[in-house]
């Protein structure tokens, strides 16, 4: 099932059929849906207003402020009235409790290029997501995976890359398949990209990962499993609000192909653009990536492979990420066959 039609027909309570805001919904019908709204929702729109967490995005350093016009179509003379127009499309959606403070709707507008209607749903995906598959999406406290994250398999690099977006690194080898779940690994990637997304620069600049694949093995096809491929590439094009900007495999196995079969389905031509393979040459990967933010073992100028400082950065921010699992649709607002 394409990644666009994960949930077809899911209307939400007090909508008709023609005002379905998840699946293959337009974005102009987005819209129009979200601004006809009852006396009751505009009630609620200005209560809303009023109780907004105060929270104003970060001022940008001017090259970045040039960056984000560039690219994503943020212009500040326009600015606060998209955000706005996103709130009010938010505060409309009744059952839906989330923050509404400008610094975080950026994060999807930025995540759109400032299309108001498409992160709008994206912002609906990302919590019905959170409902429907908790055990991937429920984002856990860092201590609770803390023998995770000591495994060294995964590792966010301190310093940006020549066109400013964060590195993430993923080693398979130091997946202990025998003793950790793929839904642990799943969340515990999530949690990675809750970090790093409260970033101005990140949400401008996106993220370029680094999929190291030696050693891989049998034991680990299990998380290249149809369920959880589709499940991945959910997050990278529709639900999270990060841009993404290239996949780069290392030291893949000569059956990778076969492996990489179980994804391309679910992929847009755009993601598969991203996706490069490098096999064992360090060389090739340093042209996307410069050797000067690499670990070592990378063919970088960086000390060896440690995830201490990232570590100790998600166990500082634990109450953030609680936090973030009081927000959400309302289970109890919900028909139950929608939350099946």
């Amino acid at each position: 099932m394409p990644a666009d039609n994960m949930f077809p027909g899911l209307a939400l309570p007090g909508q008709t059929a023609d005002q379905v805001l998840i699946g293959s919904t337009s974005p102009d019908k987005l819209l129009s849906a979200a601004t006809t709204t009852t006396t009751a929702a505009a009630t609620t729109f200005e209560e809303g207003l009023a109780g907004a967490i105060s929270k104003p995005p970060q001022q940008l350093p001017p090259e970045w402020a040039e960056k984000a016009a560039n690219e994503l179509n943020e212009k500040p003379e326009t600015v606060q009235e998209t955000i706005d127009s996103l709130r009010s499309m938010v505060l409309a959606e009744t059952n839906l409790h989330v923050r509404t403070d400008d610094a975080f709707l950026l994060r999807f507008l930025r995540a759109r290029k400032f299309n108001c209607a498409k992160a709008f749903h994206m912002l609906q995906r990302y919590y019905i997501m959170k409902l429907r598959c908790p055990e991937l999406f429920k984002v856990p406290r860092p201590s609770e995976k803390k023998h995770i994250l000591e495994m060294q398999a995964q590792n966010m690099l301190e310093d940006r890359d020549g066109n400013g977006r964060r590195v993430y690194i993923f080693r398979v080898e130091k997946c202990d398949a025998a003793s950790v779940s793929i839904e642990d690994i799943f969340r515990t990637n999530v949690l990675a990209l809750e970090h790093i997304v409260q970033e101005p620069e990140t949400q401008i600049a996106g993220l370029t990962v680094i999929v190291d694949m030696n050693g891989f093995g049998l034991q680990h096809a299990k998380f290249l499993s149809p369920y959880y491929a589709r499940r991945t590439v959910e997050v990278i094009q529709e639900t999270f609000p990060l841009r993404f900007k290239g996949f780069h495999v290392i030291n893949q196995p000569f059956y990778f192909d076969a492996v990489f079969a179980v994804l391309k389905p679910f992929l847009k031509d755009k993601i598969r653009r991203r996706i490069y393979l490098h096999g064992r040459d360090l060389n090739s990967l340093h042209a996307f990536i410069s050797p000067d933010i690499l670990p070592s073992e990378y063919g970088g100028r960086k000390p060896n492979f440690d995830n201490m400082a990232w570590r100790t950065a998600l166990l500082s921010n634990e109450d953030k990420f609680v936090e973030l699992e009081t927000y959400g649709y309302k289970v109890d607002e919900f028909p139950e066959e929608m939350v099946q």
